[in-house]
């Protein structure tokens, strides 16, 4: 009993580790010698590493960020962990790359590892839904509202396929670090913007 209950903190606690390596500020840093913290808007993923360090920087950064939610739920399955442990254990990446303990807690909004995971575990209802997604995003140009239809649409996807009830929870669930990451970011965009106005006033 003690060995299982030591394997899943281990399990959960590489997870976040694995997640909070910082592929953007790592790469960037390592092509163009610069600090994304410190650069732009100071946020840290695949878009930032794109804009910063081009294609190959984006695109590193990108197969990274997939990857750790890839190997975190395959490396749990694996394992023979409970299907609740493979999705803590993604869920923990996700927080991981949000909250870097290796940036401080900084990080970016995890949308990649996210879909890591998502597709580790419903390949193909992913896909499905992406291809919605995809479609959504053509007609409004809105990324952000068509994200939330993919999350959505795996969702109602995998109860009408009559797929285990933990399955159908868990787009909603693993989207939650994303949705409070990009509250706090615009949080800080709009207390920038005032301290800027606040600046202009007072010249």
């Amino acid at each position: 009993m003690f060995g299982e209950l030591f394997l899943v903190v281990l399990v959960i606690g590489g997870a976040y580790l694995l997640g909070s390596i910082p592929s953007a500020y790592l790469v960037v840093r390592w092509l163009k010698g610069i600090d994304l913290r410190e650069a732009g808007d100071g946020r840290l993923g695949a878009t930032s590493a794109y804009r910063r360090a081009g294609f190959l920087g984006g695109f590193i950064v990108a197969v990274v960020d997939v990857g750790k939610g890839v190997v975190v739920v395959l490396m749990a399955k694996m394992l023979g962990l409970p299907l609740g442990v493979v999705l803590v254990a993604g869920l923990a990446a996700v927080v991981g790359h949000n909250w870097s303990i290796f940036l401080h807690f900084k990080g970016g909004k995890g949308a990649l590892t996210t879909y890591g995971v998502l597709v580790s575990l419903m390949f193909w209802q992913f896909f499905a839904a992406l291809a919605v997604a995809g479609v959504v995003v053509v007609i409004t140009n809105k990324t952000g509202f068509s994200t939330g239809v993919l999350f959505c649409f795996l969702a109602f996807f995998n109860l009408f396929t009559g797929s285990l009830i933990v399955l159908v929870i868990t787009p909603i669930l693993i989207s939650v670090p994303m949705v409070l990451k990009h509250i706090s970011m615009q949080k800080a965009d709009v207390a920038v913007m005032a301290g800027v106005e606040h600046q202009r006033e007072e010249g």
